[in-house]
């Protein structure tokens, strides 16, 4: 990712909910997260606030933050990791409050959640920190044990540390959860998280199959996550790959919002072809967004579309140097994180 091409951040954000309100879409919940100072972090969600609004669809903001391992588990030493995989910059446990604060000044219409991106990547002070955060009454969410590597990047059980620092509860939806025991299960269950199945992106990445039956056998509800690499938004179709077809439709629907702490939405999506993800039009909150099978103002998007496309075009050639970078030290890179994993 960090060789990747970032395109301008309010057209990234709106172009990827109009492409899920075009699906049949109508309500998201997204992982905010940039290394920055306080001012760097809020101007780049600033931007990715205005293009989720923009879009007109549903949804909460996850605040998330990192303080330690980012891209090697603790005690490992570099492989020779480029520079650009280097973090400039961690919120302190202060600042990261601040940002909270003022995030829910700045956007009262907005519904804002906390977490920890992974709990591999955050220190038990920072958990702590996390913790007494959302007790003010904030949802919570976080990747979790999505590689087996995940296991035994830092000391210590993940579901323990988020269970310890109060981060697990009914307020709480976990991506991911691929490398689950059947009795970690049994206590998520017990505290009423909920469990995002990500299918597609955990197939591109080679991360593993989550045991869904396993999840709702123990009473675990579960939504869908579209956190991939894919080219087109297919969200009943990436649902299939995990579901049965009425279990992915409930994953979809009353799973979806209960995964994000909606408890009821008056949206409509009349279908094209539900199928393969086609909607006719689309009305959330009262407010047609979709009508023959078009974004309201269609206009908006293919200007957005061509910004992203000229800055990816601009950025063509150091991109390629930089994925040729992480090419030559990928083999290096694995073995550390496989030697971890044992």
């Amino acid at each position: 990712m960090c060789a990747m091409t970032s395109p301008p951040l309010e057209d990234d954000a709106f172009v990827a909910c109009v492409d899920l309100i075009e699906r049949g879409v109508t309500t998201v919940q997204a992982m905010f997260h940039t290394f920055g100072d306080p001012d760097d972090y809020l101007e780049a969600l600033d931007a990715t606030i205005s293009g989720v609004e923009k879009s007109g669809i549903r949804a909460v903001i996850i605040l998330g933050t990192t303080d330690q391992a980012e891209f090697l588990p603790l005690g490992v030493e570099d492989p020779g990791l480029p520079d650009f995989c280097a973090v400039s910059r961690r919120l302190s446990e202060a600042e990261f409050g601040e940002v909270v604060a003022r995030a829910k000044s700045s956007y009262p219409d907005i519904t804002l959640g906390v977490g920890p991106v992974g709990p591999q990547w955050c220190s038990d002070s920072l958990l702590g920190t996390l913790g007494e955060i959302a007790s003010e009454g904030y949802r919570i969410h976080s990747h979790f044990l999505e590689s087996a590597a995940q296991r035994t990047w830092v000391p210590g059980s993940a579901l323990e540390r988020l269970r310890v620092h109060h981060l697990l509860g009914p307020n709480t939806s976990l991506a991911h959860a691929v490398w689950c025991s059947d009795s970690e299960l049994h206590t998520l269950s017990d505290l009423g998280v909920q469990l995002v199945t990500c299918p597609l992106s955990n197939r591109l990445l080679g991360a593993g199959e989550a045991p869904v039956e396993s999840w709702l056998n123990h009473g675990i509800t579960a939504g869908i996550g579209l956190d991939s690499a894919d080219s087109s938004v297919r969200p009943l179709e990436v649902a299939r790959l995990a579901f049965s077809p009425s279990e992915a439709d409930e994953a979809l629907t009353t799973g979806g919002l209960a995964c994000v702490g909606v408890m009821r939405s008056d949206d409509t999506v009349v279908w094209q072809d539900r199928e393969h993800g086609v909607a006719d039009s689309v009305e959330i909150d009262g407010r047609v967004l979709v009508n023959q099978g078009q974004f309201h103002d269609h206009a908006a998007v293919e200007d957005a579309r061509h910004r992203i496309f000229e800055s990816m075009q601009r950025d063509a050639a150091n991109r390629t140097k930089r994925l040729s970078e992480i090419d030559s030290i990928s083999h290096a890179y694995r073995r550390s994180i496989e030697g971890c994993s044992r």
